[in-house]
């Protein structure tokens, strides 16, 4: 009791000298934002996600696995905050083309993604986020990147990849816009201050090749050079500079012409802040001109909004400020160093790492370096502390052939991304490069990116209370769906409306009921829900017979706006797999050899089977760049617009909400898109006239609409399985002069389960679908105990083994058993684990002498 007396005790005095005009001592006031910042972190503890996948890209018909951990962001260790993860497929376009949700238990779970084989292949982006991860003004997510190949239709070791354009009228994932070359400088702490010294870091990207690297020369506004620059690593480097009241120039040469840049202005006084940090302790320094006003500061350094040192500074221009704090008292991960003056100001900001003093050791043995085709494989895991102790507890397992799998040098785990890139800015190529082999050019490699991709993700003057905060979201303990009523035309808000709610589970029906409150506010639990749910909700007011006249509204649309791809993850740089498809080849050859018996045939155990040589896997990917004009989701936009009171019961309503290019003339039913009659293809069959108007009165029978802009794109495969002359003519359209039409492809979902069609518009109800949580699937894994009746069986998987929960024994030691598929290879595995106190593994090893930690 007595300490939290302290900062009632301190509040109540800040508060009274200032009402009697008096100013309280520094010392007073920073102590007592130290004081509510720590009060903050208390009751606003975040949260992070991450996710362990089973492998590094995918085709289509493949499934996507993958293990969830759900951590307290400041403390590393589990989190109980929320139940509810959900995890979101998106497209190139930012449609959301699939969402599961994760059931946590103790902060981990995991779940997967089917892809179907009529999807489009492109790049998908993979994200998972609690509701209270959206909380906080600075929305934070777990998200990854990953291609999704179409496998071509010919004898070719080839695959394809297709990028799509859409119309400029339609909401999509935003864009990147570059120059042919940019170059942007970052001053250490935020600012230049004209007369002080600052280090400033610096990332040079061409718009047609993403991080470059450069040289260049800092030149006076006069032409006086001051000083020369180059990159270090992925387009990024720094260069010392005392800066003037004119802004210098960067002159650069690039690809044969040159390049100007000006660098940031100075400011006229102010103050700059720097660090330097090795050697197990941080340096911070605090500089100023003689312009500054003199004023006491103080410096905080925190570690996931929670602040942990604040140091007071007097900064004079003759005598910068400067103090050492050991790291090894901080936590691990990003540090945020911040300059604030008495007022709760953040007038400088820096962001540096802190290394993790005792992660765990995940170790490998037993594998081969190359595995014949059907082989068992056999590998042990071990788990210890640094003490070398071992450590019981789960670990996420993935093993998957080397050579037919991408590999990524350097790749995310769960060390760099809890400690790392979840802190920073946009995205971070190849993070496990900043990890691997420490060197003193390693660190200020990572001090740069830190410069670079800081992330004010803590506003400080938030954190301290001088700003106000209020959650955008609430936790979840479970899954609920939550809505409100309101009156169709006033949008009143209806309390006590009596609301019936009838699912269909399986073969049965089930039924429920709540009241609105006050506010029309209502909650279903759907704790015990798996998969999607058809579902009918009727409205009555309390005691009466006859529906009530009302919209509802169901609050279940907040995932984060979608982000712009950066060139990297459009252009991923796969290692070149040829020495390992060599040793594969080599190895095969020998198998084979000690096995045939006769020309093109061999002898095994009585059973005979032809020989065959198996394709080399060095795959060519073929990019295809495709215009189709939109592509919408029909149930999802319908109950979109149905969850924000939005009445829209046809597609011809639906399609001018979501389209300026579509126009409904009602005087005489006439629809046209960009001016264009519209051709209707759903099955791979034009419409007729009476068809497409049975098709247009209903908007619940649609799963999507795929635009194309009628320019014979319908044969080079706008979707993917339908072909040109596949499509069928029954309502007198020429299929040569598709050009003259703007070509919409109606996808149908499934007949519906709960309502006929005809009852989906009675007064009061609604239509829709309940998501529960998603039902983890086991991943399959053949086994071939007798391995030569098994050499004409087609296995082409990639991943050989996927398990999210192996567990340990207590000598820290799980034994892995799985078979290859039909190729010689090698295999990579990778595990990762996280124990109860927060100590993190990872370890991704493959059998031809690579291991990353």
């Amino acid at each position: 009791m007595k300490n939290k007396r302290v900062p009632i005790f301190l509040s109540f005095c800040l508060s009274l000298a200032i009402a009697w005009g008096e100013v309280p001592p520094a010392k007073v006031v920073f102590r007592q934002y130290m004081n509510q910042a720590q009060t903050f972190a208390n009751n606003f503890p975040r949260e992070k996600a991450y996710l362990h996948f089973d492998n590094t890209s995918y085709y289509v018909g493949d499934t996507i696995w993958f293990k969830a951990y759900v951590t307290l962001a400041e403390q590393q260790t589990f989190s109980l905050i929320s139940r509810p993860l959900y995890v979101e497929l998106v497209d190139q376009t930012g449609n959301i083309t699939d969402k599961q949700i994760i059931k946590l238990t103790q902060g981990k779970g995991n779940g997967q993604f089917v892809l179907p084989r009529s999807m489009l292949s492109g790049y998908y982006e993979v994200r998972a986020y609690t509701r209270w991860m959206l909380a906080f003004n600075e929305p934070q997510y777990f998200s990854r990147t990953f291609p999704i190949y179409q496998l071509t239709n010919s004898d070719k070791p080839e695959r394809s990849i297709t990028t799509y354009e859409l119309s400029s009228s339609m909401e999509n994932r935003p864009s990147e816009t570059k120059e042919k070359l940019s170059v942007r400088f970052f001053p250490e702490g935020g600012q230049l201050v004209e007369g002080v010294t600052s280090q400033v870091a610096f990332k040079a990207e061409s718009k047609n090749e993403g991080n470059i690297e450069l040289t260049g020369t800092i030149y006076t506004k006069e032409g006086t050079e001051i000083t020369s620059f180059e990159t270090l690593h992925d387009g990024m480097g720094h260069f010392k500079y005392t800066p003037s009241a004119q802004p210098a120039i960067a002159k650069v040469n690039f690809q044969g012409k040159k390049y100007e840049f000006t660098l940031p202005q100075a400011l006229p006084n102010g103050y700059v802040l720097s660090t330097v940090n090795n050697a197990g302790a941080l340096l911070v320094k605090v500089s100023c001109n003689a312009a500054t006003p003199q004023d006491t500061l103080a410096v905080f350094i925190s570690h996931q909004g929670r602040p942990y040192v604040h140091q007071l500074i007097n900064c004079q221009a003759d005598t910068p400020q400067e103090f050492i704090l050991p790291t090894r008292k901080l936590p691990a991960g990003v540090l945020q160093v911040s300059l604030i003056n008495r007022a709760g100001n953040t007038l400088c900001e820096r962001f540096v790492f802190s290394y993790p003093r005792a992660p765990l050791q995940l170790s490998a043995e037993g594998l081969k370096e190359v595995y014949a085709p059907y082989a068992p494989i056999r590998c042990e895991l071990q788990v210890k502390n640094a003490k070398g102790e071992p450590i019981s507890g789960d670990v996420s397992v993935s093993i998957r052939d080397a050579v037919r799998s991408d590999y990524l040098e350097y790749d995310n785990n769960i060390f760099t991304d809890l400690l790392l890139t979840s802190d920073l800015k946009g995205y971070i190529h190849q993070p496990g490069y900043y990890f691997a082999s420490p060197s003193p050019r390693k660190q200020t490699e990572l001090d740069i990116l830190l410069m670079v991709h800081g992330w004010r993700k803590y506003d400080m003057s938030q954190v301290i209370s001088t700003a106000p905060f209020t959650p955008l979201q609430l936790p979840e303990a479970q899954l609920v769906l939550n809505g409100q009523v309101k009156s169709t035309i006033l949008k009143n808000k209806l309390k006590d409306i009596a609301l019936s709610v009838l699912v269909k589970k399986d073969d049965q029906f089930i039924t429920g009921g709540t009241v609105t409150d006050e506010n029309g506010r209502f909650s279903i639990p759907v704790e015990d829900f798996e998969g999607i749910t058809e579902a009918v909700i009727q409205t009555r007011k309390v005691g009466k017979e006859r529906n009530k006249d009302a919209s509802i509204l169901i609050d279940r649309n907040f995932s984060p706006a979608p982000r712009a791809y950066s060139y990297k993850e459009l252009h991923p740089e796969w290692r070149d797999l040829t020495y390992w498809q060599q040793k594969a080849e080599n190895f095969d050859s020998l198998y084979m050899d000690s096995i045939r018996k006769v020309e093109g045939l061999y002898v095994l155990d009585e059973v005979e089977i032809k020989s065959k040589r198996r394709q080399s896997s060095n795959m060519a990917t073929k990019i295809n760049e495709k215009s189709i004009d939109a592509y919408y989701d029909v149930r999802r936009s319908v109950d979109l617009l149905r969850d924000n009171g939005k009445i829209v019961t046809t597609i011809p309503e639906l399609m001018e909400k979501l389209s300026p290019q579509f126009d409904w003339d009602r005087s005489n039913d006439k629809l046209t898109y960009r001016q264009k009659p519209i051709c209707y293809i759903m099955d791979n069959h034009i419409l007729s006239e009476t068809e497409t108007q049975m098709m247009l009165t209903e908007v619940d029978g649609l799963a999507s609409i795929i635009i194309s802009k009628g320019t014979g794109g319908v044969d080079d495969d706008i979707i993917q399985n339908t072909k040109m002359s596949e499509v069928t003519d029954s309502a007198g359209v020429d299929i040569s002069k598709l050009d003259k039409y703007s070509v919409f492809y109606l996808i149908p979902l499934p007949r519906r389960d709960v309502l006929n069609k005809s009852q989906s518009a009675v007064l009061g109800t609604r239509q829709t679908v309940i998501q529960g949580y998603t039902h983890a699937l086991e991943h399959y894994s053949p086994a071939y105990p007798t391995q030569e009746l098994y050499m004409d069986k087609v296995d082409k998987r990639r991943t050989l083994y996927w398990n999210p929960a192996v567990r340990t024994d207590e000598n820290g030691k799980a034994v892995i058993e799985c078979y290859n598929n039909q190729y010689s290879t090698p295999v990579i595995i990778q595990a990762e684990t996280m124990s109860k106190d927060g100590q993190i593994g990872s370890v991704k090893y493959s059998t031809i002498g690579q291991t990353e930690q």
